[in-house]
């Protein structure tokens, strides 16, 4: 404990001979307490002001925020300094990537229209007979075909002639049998059924044509193979339901009846017109030569009904399939098709 009390006087001894005089200690408290109060009033000063500005704007933040915002400020108010960012701004839903942006995908191919349209046709024909009619062809599928009515029922059938790009599919049971016809190896199906029994010639004519010859059991078989020998070759145009004064332009004609002209894309795209039996339209929203009319889109698809009152009829257009036609170019469309008198709504 004494070596303890010695190092505490010593040390109390050297920290009293650093102290300042009483005198010089007294100074010091009043500079600092001066400093202080300083310090003070710059402080109130200033925390004043900015109440006295905020109780100012209080009332100019009310009225602005009382009035509408404008989504767009007109380009008067907009400043003319342009402002350059530092990168591109990414939208909310962007992500950050750091490959290059990919380019967007083609638009599905638009039908362009041209005057006119040019009917294609059957390239055979029979021999005039006054027993039947001269040949009134067609088209379903790619396939044309002539039909060549019996005006005479006693000796003579009707005859319809189809050719195809494709060897002929048939459904249910009938008889076959071989017949040589045109120089080719063909078949006889004969399906038994009343009235008639419906016979049917098929042979392969060339590497990329099938020839298809239907009829009924007023011709015997062999009458048939001659009916087929009989086939010459012939430009009989296919009717059509319609005349247009427009047409899809490369598009092929696939399918023409007396109720259906139907357009086809090599990729599928299907522009068709049809006229049907008269459907009450809902939501008519255009005109169409005076014809209410209603234009409706759905996911890859257009459609144009009309309500052609004076055949009770409906004439439906659609585009579809990977086509798409601008909504005035189908009006135009509508506006030229034209309803014949061999038409039959379906």
């Amino acid at each position: 404990m004494d070596e303890l009390n010695r190092i505490l006087a010593e040390t109390m001894h050297d920290a009293a001979g650093q102290a300042p005089s009483d005198a010089g200690l007294l100074v010091n408290v009043h500079g600092r307490s001066r400093r202080y109060r300083k310090r003070r009033l710059v402080t109130l000063t200033a925390v004043a002001a900015a109440v006295v500005v905020v109780a100012a704007g209080i009332p100019v933040l009310t009225v602005l925020t009382g009035r509408p915002q404008h989504t767009a400020p007109p380009a008067a108010s907009m400043s003319a300094r342009p402002v350059t960012p530092s990168r591109p701004a990414l939208s909310p839903s962007s992500p950050v990537s750091s490959r290059p942006p990919a380019h967007a995908s083609s638009a599905p191919p638009s039908v362009k229209l041209v005057s006119g349209w040019t009917a294609p046709t059957f390239p055979y024909t029979l021999p005039a007979t006054d027993g039947m009619s001269a040949p009134v062809a067609s088209m379903t599928d790619g396939n044309p075909s002539a039909f060549f009515e019996a005006t005479e029922q006693q000796h003579h059938a009707d005859v319809t002639v189809t050719v195809s790009a494709t060897k002929p599919a048939f459904t249910g049971s009938a008889s076959e049998t071989v017949k040589q016809v045109r120089g080719h190896a063909g078949i006889l199906r004969t399906v038994d059924v009343t009235p008639a029994k419906q016979l049917t010639l098929y042979w392969k004519e060339s590497s990329s044509r099938w020839i298809r010859l239907a009829t009924d059991d007023t011709y015997t078989p062999a009458e048939v193979v001659a009916l087929a020998d009989s086939l010459t070759g012939a430009a009989t145009a296919v009717l059509p339901p319609f005349d247009l004064d427009l047409s899809p332009a490369g598009l092929a004609a696939d399918t023409v009846t007396a109720s259906r002209m139907i357009f086809r894309s090599p990729g599928g795209g299907e522009f068709s017109t049809v006229l049907r039996k008269r459907q009450q339209l809902t939501g008519v929203n255009q005109k169409i030569n005076g014809y209410d009319a209603v234009l409706t889109h759905r996911t890859g698809e257009v459609t144009l009904s009309v309500d052609v009152t004076d055949w009770n009829a409906t004439l439906r257009i659609t585009v579809g399939g990977g086509l798409t036609v601008s909504d005035a170019d189908l009006l135009r469309y509508a506006a030229g098709v034209h309803i014949l008198n061999r038409s039959n709504p379906e």
